[in-house]
């Protein structure tokens, strides 16, 4: 199949449920699943969930993302495909788990030109929202780092995004596509440090990540410092003022299956201050 999916009968064909697990997607040899983890406030309050595509093969194996993505790499339609049935997944499992924080979900930057092209955030992504009990407000997408051959067509269709009241933030700032440029010309509402420069800060070259802090200030945009996975990692992120965080330290992706993703003051960052 080299054809994007365009038709919710379309899609509903690869959409598989089972009563007490929850919506998953079959893609050729792939099967994807939904985890979602916290991103917190530095008072351990839970702000919001990011949805995380889980690929497994046929054989059961989980498989990186990163290899998924070069795998379809010389033919983007699947990547679209792919994409979109993780939307609409991620979209239905947080709907059934009655959270009322809300859901941080990626998207490629060709696929939301895609999306653009097609108006099928106003046709297709509203709609389906609103009939999951959810509010536009809550969503917020988070544009990959990859880079794209348009840059004034995907600054664009994000803006057509926040005018439809979803937010918008660059993913992975620092890597990639995900640059100064980028946030400029997007004016996000959150930008995600990438991993990388929190690392960078704990070894002692500290300005890539105060530099972010700068550029948020002037965007007027909110800060996450993503990959705090251990207390200097904590420790660096609050004292800095990093708006929210998000690694394994402070909150693990969990699997809507297990009916344990939690809507209520992550408690978790108490527990492990004394470690």
């Amino acid at each position: 199949m080299d054809t994007v999916l365009r038709t919710k009968d379309e899609i509903e064909r690869h959409l598989s449920f089972q009563e007490g697990a929850q919506h998953t997607a079959i893609y050729q040899d792939f099967v994807l699943k939904s985890a979602f983890q916290p991103i917190v406030k530095a008072n351990g309050h839970i702000f919001a969930h990011e949805a995380l595509m889980r690929v497994y093969n046929s054989e059961g194996r989980l498989v990186n993302n990163g290899e998924l993505f070069n795998y379809y790499r010389e033919n983007p339609i699947h990547l679209i495909n792919i994409d979109r049935l993780a939307r609409v997944i991620h979209l239905r499992n947080f709907s059934r788990c009655r959270l009322s924080t809300n859901l941080f979900i990626n998207m490629m930057p060709i696929t939301i030109l895609f999306c653009d092209n097609e108006g099928l955030v106003d046709s297709v992504l509203l709609p389906r929202i609103y009939e999951l009990g959810l509010k536009p407000e809550q969503i917020y997408i988070e544009i990959l780092e990859h880079y794209t051959d348009d840059d004034i067509a995907l600054t664009n269709a994000i803006r057509h995004l926040n005018q439809a009241g979803l937010k918008v933030v660059i993913d992975d700032f620092g890597v990639d596509g995900s640059s100064e440029q980028r946030a400029r010309a997007v004016s996000p509402d959150i930008i995600k440090a990438d991993t990388s420069l929190l690392e960078q800060y704990l070894q002692g070259e500290t300005q890539p990540l105060l530099d972010v802090f700068s550029l948020c200030q002037e965007l007027e945009a909110k800060l996450i410092i993503e990959g705090v996975e251990n207390v200097s990692g904590y420790h660096a992120a609050t004292s800095l003022g990093a708006d929210y965080l998000q690694g394994y330290y402070v909150g693990v992706p969990q699997h809507t299956k297990t009916r344990n993703v939690k809507d209520q003051p992550f408690l978790y960052i108490a527990e492990r201050r004394t470690d």
